[in-house]
């Protein structure tokens, strides 16, 4: 067997040759230095300007966020979002951002904006502006208080300045503007933030016309020609009158079946309205609601029903009537003044805006939900609601809404049982006119002892109550005054111009002006001042 050789105590084990310290400190450099410049390519100073999209001018104070890319910011060690403002110039900054982030700008007034990009945004952005403001104002300069201001759908009215404010409005579009006391104004505006509007003054001085002299050509004439070298500025004819029909060629669904015959229809409303429009004559378009027996035969469902019998109910004058409550029935009316509006007419008036007044009330049935009952405040939020909905329907078309209101209730409290109450309607409408005919009024109303034979004092101790009711709404009032006789009073041009002057006298510094009546239309033409 073969010994193994022993070693000898001089073998030593090779020694392990140590890397230099220097290299170790190079490499580890090397590796920390390729991190830091990989975070520094992922890493972004990205930045922009704000400016206003109509102006270019810049926009301070805009609050703009940085969303980063949720993996890269983790990769690069830094926060996920970031806040900054712009300064002055409308610049803003952000040091730390991801090859790949969202900037959203927000600022009141203004519509939000988002971008998404990729590397390095300097550029600029440009935010819509929502906030259209403006004032209204008359010939010299004043501020019209309670102007109706209508941009598309949404109508306000202007503070005591005559300022007012849309704080969403659209890039463009048309204002259509109103106040009492003044002609309607349209304007288009295309990417404005201020628009001011001048309305000249205007009174209406008008005269009813009844249907019968409309249809025949020759009669109506007649009267247009004994009316035109007078101070008249504005006629009133009806479109839908007490009988319950409709008095031209309507096209709303229903009033097919409820159209007058030829001795009333008004036989070219088109052509109707530009002879007047010809003339320079404002028209007012009247339509009369609820005492409505065509209506009733065609929509029995909508009519008020008897107590008793189950049947129609019927006041003490024989006539029908649609529920007031019934909102269905409501459209047909709205739909006959859109109509009107459409046509040409500058305004429409809504007669007979109550509940039924004379007759067997308590036999009436509403048919009103349980528990719900017919009262002031149910009564006068029905009226109420009607003219809303005239309003939001016809402040579009930039078309004046007024309603025909019975004088008592420019004296008593309340809504005199049928829902008229003037001061809880006045903010729905542009005009308010009251029945002031002087052969109507008791004696001792408002103190006078013989109001017939003293129409002047009693229409201005009206428009005094008014005032009193009403107070800085009364310029809404625009009376109808009597020209007409009845047995008991006689009524000549003097009596007619005793009442004109009272409500000149009392609208010296701004008014509504004033509608005269004749169920005829032959008018006390001497009582109309001529025409300058």
């Amino acid at each position: 067997m073969r010994r193994r050789r022993r070693r000898s105590l001089g073998y030593q084990p090779t020694i392990l040759k140590r890397t230099p310290l220097l290299v170790w400190l190079v490499l580890v450099g090397l590796c920390l230095g390729g991190f830091y410049l990989s975070k520094q390519n992922l890493v972004k100073t990205v930045g922009g300007q704000v400016l206003d999209a109509y102006s270019g001018l810049p926009l301070p104070g805009v609050s703009v966020l940085l969303s980063n890319d949720k993996r890269l910011s983790r990769t690069a060690g830094i926060g996920e979002t970031a806040k900054a403002s712009t300064d002055n110039t409308g610049k803003f900054e952000f040091t730390q951002a991801t090859d790949s982030y969202k900037l959203a700008f927000s600022l009141n007034n203004y519509r939000p904006a988002q971008l998404e990009q990729t590397g390095v945004f300097t550029g600029e952005v440009r935010l819509v502006p929502t906030l259209l403001r403006g004032l209204v104002r008359d010939e010299k300069g004043q501020g019209i208080p309670r102007a109706q201001v209508t941009l598309a759908d949404r109508t306000i009215e202007t503070s005591s300045d005559g300022s007012y404010s849309f704080p969403d409005a659209p890039p463009g579009g048309q204002l259509n503007v109103r106040a009492p006391g003044f002609r309607r104004s349209s304007l288009s505006f295309d990417k404005s933030v201020k628009v001011d509007v001048a309305l000249q003054s205007f009174r209406v001085k008008a005269a009813y016309i009844a249907p019968a002299e409309i249809a025949g050509p020759t009669t109506f004439q007649t009267v247009l020609n004994s009316l035109t070298p007078t101070e008249l500025t504005a006629v009133v004819v009806d479109i839908k009158d007490e009988s319950g029909y409709v008095l031209y060629d309507s096209k709303v669904s229903i009033a097919a079946s409820a159209i007058a015959g030829p001795a009333t229809r008004i036989p070219n409303l088109p052509g109707l309205i530009k002879t007047f429009q010809d003339k320079k004559l404002y028209t007012i378009a009247r339509i009369v609601c609820f005492q409505d027996p065509v209506l009733t035969d065609l929509k029995p469902e909508w009519t008020l029903k008897s107590r008793s019998t189950g049947k129609a109910w019927t006041d003490s004058g024989g006539y029908n009537w649609i529920n007031p409550y019934r909102r269905e029935a409501w459209d047909y009316y709205l739909g006959l003044a859109e109509e009107a509006a459409r046509s040409g007419f500058d305004e429409v008036q809504f007669v007979g805006l109550h509940f039924p007044l004379l007759g067997n009330l308590a036999d009436i049935d509403y048919a009103l939900p349980e528990g719900r009952i017919s009262n002031a405040t149910t009564r006068v939020e029905a009226i109420n609601a009607f003219l809303k909905a005239a309003k939001d329907r016809l402040a579009p078309l930039g078309v004046y809404t007024s309603i025909r209101v019975f004088g008592s209730s420019l004296i008593e409290r309340g809504d005199l049982n049928i829902g008229m109450d003037v001061v809880a309607l006045a903010p729905q409408v542009d005009y308010i006119s009251p029945l002031i005919y002087p052969v109507e009024w008791e004696p001792g109303a408002f103190g006078i002892d013989q109001p017939i034979a003293k129409p002047n004092e009693l229409v201005r101790q009206a428009l005094l109550s008014a005032q009193s009711r009403l107070k800085e709404r009364a310029i809404q009032v625009r009376p109808w005054l009597q020209d007409f006789s009845r047995p008991n009073a006689q009524y000549t041009e003097t009596q007619v111009r005793d009442q004109i002057n009272a409500v000149e006298e009392f609208q010296a510094k701004g008014g509504a002006g004033w509608i005269l009546y004749n169920p005829n239309s032959k008018y006390s033409v001497a009582a109309i001042t001529p025409k300058n």
